[in-house]
């Protein structure tokens, strides 16, 4: 039996239909094939852009870990911006302030400061007092010596003294030291009278001189007992004194009487910044590359991210730039479907869409997880408070997903076989027979 392969017999009005329908299915997917570049092209600024995740704090939300107040960040999946306004209390403010406050912050500033000091007089003095080891009682000559072998980087010495130091003065108080899990007390750091009168610190809250200016700091007990007397009329120690205290593993807050940390909150900023209330509120922008391989010491200085966060995000980048990949394969597919009319090449082009299209969806349900991650785990990047809003890259991602999944499903539907009399011309139909690959 010889199969009919030919639609020569087929007469003009008959095959009419069906080259109307073929001119049809060739525009559909002509239509297809452009949008497939279209959101190509979308995908690719989407993924380069930070604006995926929004999160608001409205008029400003206090975060304790950089005594700002939180306005505003975006992200994408490379790279991070944040907002913030930094209170800083005008001179001679009557202000009740954390000592950390005037403290180095950055790891280069704070070993910048101790080279400058170690060789001032009063850091060999205090390497020359007579000690003997072990020590039996934690004496202001002790303490002196922690400092100075702190300040001079001599780490066996120094570990040897702060080993001393928790067993002789908080060997007993180690549980004190730890909040228990409840929300902080806010306090108002205007009414210094008030404090001192209700002794809401207690003797954490000191009258300090520094260069004839007046300052209240709140000062956890164990600070003060490790820190020698008069260290602030000492050039630069008030700067290193809380990286001083941080090395010994005190912590820089205070609690109450239940264990519960109290925690000084400056008002809120103005709207437009400024000065206020005792306070200049000076904006901050800042934005930064994400970097996908951050070291132990950068994951542990940073408290916008862990290793769990990491996670998602380098799964998001590798997932967006296979989706590219598979995009533009798709893409080459797509045309080629127009010079070579085999229905197994559009059955491979929209199969190809569909994965791209599954990978897609894998970068928005990540991105997604790791929203929902941060917002639980990490107060710093999503404070409590705060607004969540998805940015126009999310909505360029769900465009780029529909667009795959459409263009995938019609090419599919439109790679039928057209054979003998369904084709609507003899080279139609030949592309479409079985072909049998001999020697």
């Amino acid at each position: 039996m010889i199969r009919d392969v030919s639609t020569s017999t087929i007469g003009r009005e008959e095959r009419k239909p069906l080259m109307d329908a073929y001119m049809f299915q060739r525009r559909v997917l002509l239509a297809c094939s452009f949008m497939m570049i279209v959101s190509l092209i979308i995908w690719i600024a989407a993924i380069t852009t930070d604006h995926w995740i929004i999160i608001s704090g409205d008029r400003g939300i206090y975060i304790p870990e950089t005594r700002r107040f939180f306005m505003y960040s975006n992200s994408g999946l490379w790279r991070h911006c944040r907002i913030t306004q930094v209170p800083n209390v005008l001179k001679n403010a009557t202000v009740a302030r954390n000592f950390t406050s005037i403290a180095f912050q950055s790891p280069g500033n704070v070993n910048d400061a101790k080279v400058n000091i170690t060789d001032a007089e009063f850091v060999k003095t205090f390497l020359h007092k007579e000690l003997t080891l072990p020590l039996q009682n934690f004496s202001e000559e002790a303490r002196q010596r922690m400092f100075a072998h702190w300040v001079r980087n001599d780490q066996e010495m120094f570990q040897e003294f702060k080993k001393a130091f928790w067993k002789l003065e908080l060997a007993n108080e180690k549980l004190a030291l730890i909040p228990i899990e409840a929300k902080p007390i806010l306090v108002n750091p205007l009414d210094v009278p008030g404090l001192e009168a209700r002794k809401v610190f207690g003797d954490s809250l000191v009258h300090v001189v520094m260069e004839q200016l007046h300052y209240f700091f709140v000062i956890p007990i164990p600070a003060q007992r490790a820190i020698f007397t008069g260290w602030h009329e000492q050039r630069l120690v008030p700067k290193l004194f809380w990286p001083f205290i941080r090395d010994l593993d005190i912590p820089a807050y205070v609690l109450n009487e239940n264990r519960v940390i109290l925690q000084l909150v400056p008002p809120l900023p103005p709207k437009k910044g400024g000065k206020k209330n005792g306070y200049d509120y000076i904006y901050n922008s800042r934005c930064k590359n994400i970097d996908m391989f951050p070291s132990e010491t950068l994951l542990r200085t940073d408290p916008g991210f862990d290793d769990e966060l990491m996670d998602y995000i380098r799964t998001q980048a590798s997932f967006a730039c296979i989706t590219v990949f598979v995009m533009c394969l798709g893409t080459v597919f797509t045309f080629y479907t127009f010079m070579n009319p085999r229905y197994m090449f559009k059955r491979l082009a929209g199969g190809i869409h569909l994965v791209s299209a599954s990978t897609c969806l894998v970068v928005i349900q990540v991105l997604m997880s790791s929203v929902d991650y941060t917002r639980k785990h990490l107060f710093y990047a999503y404070p409590e408070g705060a607004e969540l809003t998805y940015g126009f890259g999310v909505w360029f991602a769900w465009f780029t997903f529909i667009t795959n999944v459409v263009c995938g499903l019609l090419f599919m539907w439109y790679s039928g076989k057209k054979k003998g009399s369904k084709a609507p011309t003899d080279e139609l139909a030949m592309a479409d027979e079985a072909t049998i690959m001999g020697r």
